[in-house]
């Protein structure tokens, strides 16, 4: 779960509000609940699918691990296969937003050096997974991961 110190003070400050109107009856699930709902959806995990490109059709397997920093971003490595046996891995640092309906998006941008351009993926997660899409290098396509932990 992520949650920028604005929104953590004003779910502390709703919470302490509605503890007197709920007493100790249900407090604690209350609180998991209505934390979850206020600050997102946590991405940490390790994740398992496929990347596809929109250009060409190209599509291969994928992983990511993604692990919470001190800053509130998350730190992720992805690792997969370009053409079935030409391995890639990256590191980016996903940066959590909510959208307007409360679900986690991230975003990622890295430079990928002056030929290349950047790499910038927006992505969504939930319980079961990872999805989005990204752009790079004059190629654009889609990720689909499930939560494998």
């Amino acid at each position: 779960m992520f949650c920028s110190p604005i929104q953590l003070s004003e779910a502390v400050s709703m919470t302490s509000q509605l503890v007197r109107y709920l007493g100790s009856i249900g407090l604690a699930t209350f609180l998991l609940v209505f934390t979850q709902v206020a600050c997102g959806q946590d991405a940490t995990g390790v994740y398992r699918g496929q990347w596809r490109s929109g250009s060409n059709g190209h599509h291969g397997p994928m992983r990511a691990v993604v692990q919470p920093r001190t800053d509130g971003t998350y730190q992720a490595r992805f690792t997969g296969r370009f053409a079935v046996v030409i391995p890639f891995a990256y590191k980016v640092t996903l940066q959590p937003t909510l959208d307007s309906n409360g679900n986690t998006v991230l975003t990622a941008e890295k430079p990928l050096g002056p030929i290349l351009g950047s790499y910038r993926m927006t992505a969504q997660t939930d319980q079961s997974g990872l999805y989005g899409n990204f752009q790079a290098a004059g190629d654009n396509g889609s990720i689909q991961m499930k939560r494998v932990r």
